[in-house]
């Protein structure tokens, strides 16, 4: 009976049409071999008595033509922006971003230009599933981890390049938010997809490419602390040919005031954080060709540094005027090729870091101390290649490959030459293989993702890492999803953990063995029109992990002695009542425990207990503005938690941001004004590491576009 009405009457359908970012399109061509429909405002359209077997095809200029069956055509419809040559002018939309997997299971962050940011950490810093370690200030290092896991278990890559495989933590704050195009990220051991380092989850870039227009803009920044930055871009496109250029110079003296430790004469009264100036330069380059051959792109980051490093609060005078020093380069290298439904790339890079630390302007009596006064030199080189293959059809997807990794590390101490490192190596290759298999039936689609990585690296056993996915959806005038996966991972020691000789206080272990993890998680995600609610939870069990503890010598020494056990439960949400208003917030509760027998049933160190966020975003006309709330749980400060004095305090912060911008011509000018930290709270992220309390930004640009 069924079969036979749906021969004889046709289906009503409707749903809604929208970029990649998610924004309704209006205009749309919705047709059939009969009839067609033109979507609204809204990017809604509606069509009557439509046989189930027909072919409905979306159509507008400026993106590809779209063609689903009727009888699996989804409620909300994906349009992808292609580029049109005409007469020598390229007109693209918004690039594709380079997604580290085809799947749900993940959360990208499209970065809007009119919004304040000054780099990757502050785009990061509304979500409560992330940790942002560091001073919340210009040219301050911030690190970016998982609710659980350390900062050196976070892989952070750049255009899918790694950036920190060496079991080391990355400042996120050393790329600029300017050439920042989205950030994706994917939770859980995902080491199948990015190998050594990504035992707690990747963090993956995308860098900004022209947008067709010849194009350049001017900003200046400055606000409190002495805060003065200044930056400028400039950006054009024809068919063949793409450039994108930034360059930016920056100063901050960073002293703020902050309450100093309890034991301290007047401990009520507050003292400045002096000897913290901050000077960065930065160069970024992205020059691109395409050609009947291939498409090559190249990508330049290059950033000089002055930093003055006031030590922890507590012992100000064992790093009186200490600084770092030094440049980072970074090049790389894309090349792809198109061959019938295959797509060949390779992706080539090098980088080179170096930096001295230097420590000695200390007086009497420190400087006789030469644990303290140090003048040292790091040298640190990596360089290798990725090469793959792709394929996409409709129900099938994969992408297999392999690359090759050199690493080199050398440190040379100038005022204690015994304490010196001779340069050493780390080699690694790496075999990997990506599948996506998806079925839609009607209203529904299944989908099934899995991957697979072989690792070789010098000095260690070689390392098989996988992660499967499954996950299925529901589309109708609301989208709901269930999905999850498990996966494993591992992080090498860095080259601190092994090779440091230190002195009698510490020491390196070349004996040291790579961190392992298994990782599992479970997601239910609702869509309904623009409000979306999605529940995570996610479980982790690391064994082997590196801590840094004191030997039977007194002195300190990093070993494999930890087994930990990590839950996180996190409510994510999205509202839209209005057309002008956005509410979003996430909620996260995390539960890490030791369970070391010597430490069973404790709390990993500097883990809150829970973290929200809640951002009220409004967009009328040419003003803008936003509301950031975030409140961040107790967290130990020590392994033992014998008392309540060694955890630190819960704290709350207020942000107020209002932007505003005036067309004119071919002209846009642009301000925006942010105030951190509204209510002045004084608090601490670490031990003696005081934060900042009310400070206040202003940025104002002037854009041209032709």
């Amino acid at each position: 009976f069924i079969l036979i009405s749906t021969a004889l009457f046709g289906l009503d359908i409707s749903g809604i049409v929208l970029n990649e970012k998610g924004k309704p399109i209006d205009n749309v061509i919705v047709s059939t071999d009969s009839k067609a429909v033109i979507t609204g405002k809204h990017g809604r359209f509606i069509l009557s008595d439509v046989n189930p077997d027909r072919i409905v095809t979306f159509h507008k200029i400026g993106f590809k033509d779209t063609s689903i069956i009727v009888s699996e055509i989804p409620s909300r419809i994906i349009l992808e922006t292609i580029a049109i040559p005409v007469d020598g002018i390229k007109v693209s939309g918004r690039r594709s971003v380079q997604l580290l997997e085809k799947t749900s299971q993940k959360t990208v962050i499209n970065v809007d230009a009119e919004n304040n940011y000054k780099n990757a950490a502050d785009i990061l810093r509304d979500r409560a599933d992330l940790l942002i370690s560091g001073t919340k200030l210009h040219g301050e290092q911030q690190n970016v981890s998982i609710p659980g896991y350390k900062a050196r278990h976070t892989l952070v890559m750049l255009d899918g390049i790694p950036l920190n495989k060496s079991g080391t933590a990355f400042d996120i704050s050393t790329i600029p938010a300017e050439i920042i195009e989205s950030i994706e990220i994917i939770k859980g051991s995902a080491s199948s997809q990015g190998g050594a380092g990504a035992m707690g989850g990747i963090i993956n870039i995308n860098t900004k490419r022209s947008s067709g227009k010849l194009s350049s803009s001017l900003d200046h920044t400055f606000g409190s602390f002495g805060l003065d930055k200044t930056s400028f871009t400039f950006s054009g496109a024809n068919p063949k040919f793409q450039f994108f250029a930034f360059l930016s110079k920056s100063y901050s003296r960073n002293d703020f005031q902050y309450k100093p430790p309890e034991y301290w004469p007047n401990p009520d009264s507050l003292r400045n954080r002096i000897n913290n100036e901050k000077e960065i330069y930065d160069i970024n380059l992205n020059i691109g060709n395409s050609n009947s051959f291939c498409e090559i792109n190249y990508k330049l980051l290059f950033q000089h540094f002055f930093k003055k490093l006031p030590g922890p609060a507590n012992y100000p005078d064992l790093y009186n005027n200490s600084r770092l020093k030094g440049e980072t380069y970074r090049h790389l290298i894309a090349l792809s090729k198109r061959l019938k439904e295959f797509i060949i790339k390779a992706d080539m890079f090098n980088s080179d870091e170096r930096t001295i630390y230097d420590n000695t302007r200390l007086e009497e009596p420190f400087n006789s101390n030469l644990f303290y006064y140090v003048y040292g030199r790091n040298y640190n080189r990596n360089r290798g290649v990725n090469i793959k293959l792709e394929n996409q059809v409709k129900d099938f997807y994969f992408d297999w490959g392999g690359d090759y990794d050199h690493e080199t590390f050398e440190y040379k101490e100038i005022t204690n030459e015994d304490d010196s490192i001779p340069e050493v190596f780390r080699e690694n290759f790496g075999v990997f293989g990506n599948t996506k298999l998806q079925k839609s039936f009607f209203l529904s689609k299944t989908s099934l993702t899995a991957s697979i990585r072989w690792d070789r690296t010098t000095g260690f056993k070689d390392f098989t890492s996988w992660r499967i996915a499954p996950e299925f959806s529901y589309e109708n005038y609301f989208i709901i999803t269930l999905g999850g996966n498990v996966s494993n991972g591992f992080t090498l020691p860095s080259f601190y953990d092994i090779y440091w000789k230190g002195d009698a206080q510490a020491v390196g272990n070349p004996d040291l063995l790579p961190e392992t993890s298994l990782s599992w998680q479970l997601f239910t995600n609702l869509i309904l029109y623009e409000h979306r609610v999605k529940f995570t939870y996610r479980h982790n069990d690391i064994d082997d992990m590196i801590i840094w503890f004191l030997d039977y010598n007194h002195t300190w020494k990093p070993d494999n002695i930890s087994y930990v056990e990590v839950s996180n439960y996190e409510l994510e949400f999205k509202l839209k009542p209005f057309k002008f208003i956005e509410v979003n917030g996430i909620y996260n509760r995390t539960k890490a425990f030791n369970r070391t027998q010597n430490y069973n049933g404790k709390k990993i160190i500097y883990t809150p207990d829970y973290t929200f966020n809640l951002n009220l975003q409004m967009n009328y006309k040419l003003l803008s503005g936003k509301i950031s709330y975030s409140k961040t749980g107790e967290q130990w400060s020590t392994p033992d938690q014998l008392t309540i004095e060694k955890q630190l305090s819960a704290y709350e912060l207020v942000n107020v941001q209002v932007w505003h911008s005036v067309n004119w011509k071919k002209f846009e000018l642009s301000a925006a004004v942010s105030a951190n930290n509204v209510f002045d709270e004084l608090y601490e992220i670490y031990k003696y590491m005081p934060q900042p309390g009310f400070n206040w930004e202003m940025n104002v640009g002037l854009k041209y576009e032709m």
